[in-house]
């Protein structure tokens, strides 16, 4: 009897050993992103590879985030994380994630990137004046800056998993071939319109604009609700410029953006630069400005 209990004991030890391993086999690989957009992006090329953990949920506003502490969990279990560039949650985040896994490797997905920078006056209660240069961070609001995006995540899947490269390679190949579709449809849509202005809250279609010829009128004043005065400004302008097209933005909010629609006359659209859905979030934009008068 005794033979035949340690016989059962070593073989049931056995038999979960294999199925610890089994377990630990088929635990899939995390790598973490700030935005809804690069997820979509990185899991277009990473697949059933790795699972692509997203920090800053939806109608979350990325320049202002605290992740919650299951989220900063998911982190710090994750290989590598793929930074938008300098979105005001990396800026003021990134150290200490860094510093919870010291050992995740950190990815800038907007190198190689002609970013546009813009210089801010401020005076200080000392009354002394600085110039500061802000970098506009909203790289991925336009296809000609998601293909390098793109470009970033496959480089970075190669380092952290060369075994996989040529699988990679052809799902980054046909996540190209999208994106070269999406701006090929934009680029018809929206060359009729060269030189139109359109407003909106807060200035995330700063790189759409530029990259389509098109100019972008801001409502808020530097992160800021814009005030009395400052909006009798704005909306000199708009009406100016001709403006028919103001953006709502979900993360924001948009009572101010709605009353400054009714004041000039223009349509007030619902737009989501943070979707997921990132292919039909460009195409609707680019849509609601080509058909702006209808």
């Amino acid at each position: 009897m005794g033979k035949r209990l340690l016989y059962l004991i070593v073989t049931w030890m056995v038999t979960i050993s294999i199925l610890s391993c089994q377990q630990r086999e088929n635990v899939q690989r995390t790598i973490s992103v700030t935005i809804l957009p690069q997820k979509f992006l990185a899991e277009q090329i990473a697949g059933d590879k790795f699972n692509v953990n997203c920090v800053v949920p939806a109608n979350g506003n990325p320049e202002a985030y605290d992740p919650s502490p299951q989220q900063l969990a998911a982190v710090e279990n994750s290989e590598a994380y793929l930074r938008v560039g300098m979105l005001g949650f990396e800026i003021a985040w990134m150290d200490k994630l860094s510093h919870n896994n010291p050992e995740m490797k950190i990815f800038d997905t907007s190198q190689g990137i002609d970013m546009i920078k813009s210089t801010h006056s401020h005076t200080h209660h000392d009354g002394v004046s600085h110039a500061m240069s802000v970098v506009d961070p909203h790289i991925w609001c336009s296809p000609k800056n998601a293909r390098v995006m793109a470009r970033n995540i496959y480089n970075a899947l190669e380092e952290i998993d060369g075994t996989n490269r040529e699988y990679y390679k052809a799902r980054y190949e046909r996540l190209v071939q999208r994106i070269d579709s999406v701006d090929s449809v934009m680029t018809q849509m929206l060359l009729p319109c060269e030189g139109t202005t359109f407003a909106i809250y807060h200035p995330s279609l700063s790189y759409f604009a530029r990259d389509y010829n098109l100019q972008q009128l801001c409502i808020e004043n530097m992160g800021k609700e814009t005030s009395a005065f400052a909006m009798k400004s704005v909306v000199e302008q708009a009406r100016d410029k001709e403006v028919e097209v103001v953006f709502v933005q979900s993360e924001f909010n948009p009572r101010q953006v709605y009353t400054f629609a009714q004041e000039i006359d223009a349509r007030p659209i619902e737009i989501n630069p943070l979707s997921y859905d990132w292919i039909n979030e460009m195409l609707s934009i680019s849509y609601a400005i080509a058909h702006r008068q209808q």
